[in-house]
């Protein structure tokens, strides 16, 4: 069936194709009964605004994207609640795209946001795109559509960014062990081709810097996926003497604290647990754990209210945003007496 133009409502109604487009608009200078008369036909007739159309004649869609890299239980639900509250306040619209962490996949999201004509772009990019595959994202410059990178972001590259001090936020979470006695800190970090957990470790090996310690880097382990430590975790755990873990995301920790209740381990009795987390997993634990929160929920609202800054007050500088942090203190830890 062809799809229905303004045109066609025109013809119909006997008016003129501006008349139909401001009474769809909702324009003041069209009566209410104008106005209702033509959006009825176009409910019935099943008509549909062509936003291509729409943007090339007023330089505005209204329509803005949201890129994630995965769907899963943790942290996305939190920043995708975010991105919509705060989307509620204002007149645009969200579409959004999940990559499965494919480049191939992000490739295809950013050419249908330009076929779309959105007019910002909010992406969290895949384990493989870098500063030499972004090709893709400097489309989106040519296109004249503002782009902004949230929590996994590329460094060194001209588009605006929101993320958190990685490298700080880890060294938060392992100075809290540090300060509690513990020295055999085992590290759990995700895949580290990702620049977050190559600022993550660093915060990591910083804290024994300034503790004068020297950190063992055979206790630091990066996986490729979560599930891999259901391989890892009982042979390192039979194999040495932790005290303490600190764990990089909140999914790390839950695959983490299965693995520990499998083993009877106790926490913190026999391991304390310090993680960096969104803060939904670790109140819903027992004993609840001490984490770094990195809010995923503040991180969409921001993102959000960020992109559409930039929209309005577009600036060829690249500009980066720092989102803060803060400790929130639970029952994981446990105090010992470090060696000397």
């Amino acid at each position: 069936m062809r799809r229905i133009t303004i045109k066609d409502l025109a013809i119909m109604l006997n008016l003129s194709t501006s008349t139909i487009s401001r009474a769809l608009s909702d324009h003041p200078d069209i009566s209410e009964a104008t106005r209702n008369r033509v959006k009825e036909t176009a409910t019935r007739l099943n008509y549909r605004t062509n936003l291509q159309a729409r943007f090339f004649r007023k330089k505005h869609s209204g329509l803005l994207a949201l890129i994630l890299p995965e769907i899963n239980m943790f942290y996305n639900p939190s920043l995708i609640e975010g991105v919509n509250k705060a989307i509620a306040e204002t007149p645009y619209s969200l579409v959004m795209f999940q990559t499965n962490n494919d480049i191939k996949q992000e490739r295809e999201a950013i050419e249908q946001c330009i076929r779309w004509a959105v007019e910002g772009v909010m992406i969290s990019v895949t384990y493989n795109t870098s500063k030499y595959s972004m090709a893709h994202l400097e489309e989106l410059t040519l296109a004249n559509i503002q782009c902004m990178m949230y929590d996994r972001v590329i460094p060194d590259t001209e588009f605006p960014t929101l993320t958190i001090d990685n490298a700080n936020c880890a060294k938060k979470g392992v100075d809290i062990l540090l300060e509690h006695g513990h020295r055999n800190i085992l590290g759990i970090f995700a895949n580290a081709s990702l620049a977050i957990t190559q600022e993550r470790i660093k915060g990591y090996k910083k804290a024994f810097h300034d503790f004068g310690l020297t950190p063992n880097i055979d206790h630091i382990i990066s996986v490729e996926r979560a599930s891999l430590l259901d391989n890892i975790l009982p042979v390192l755990l039979r194999n040495n003497t932790f005290s303490s873990i600190f764990i990089m995301t909140d999914e790390l920790l839950y695959f983490t604290t299965n693995n520990l209740r499998k083993l009877n381990i106790s926490i913190p009795d026999d391991l304390s647990i310090v993680s960096i987390s969104d803060g939904i997993f670790p109140n819903h634990y027992y004993p609840r754990i001490t984490y770094v929160e990195d809010s995923g929920k503040r991180m969409g609202q921001a993102a959000l209210t960020q992109i559409i800054e930039n929209i309005k007050n577009p600036s060829k500088e690249k500009t980066i945003h720092y989102l803060p942090t803060e400790i929130v203190w639970a029952n994981s830890v446990k105090r010992i007496n470090s060696p000397v």
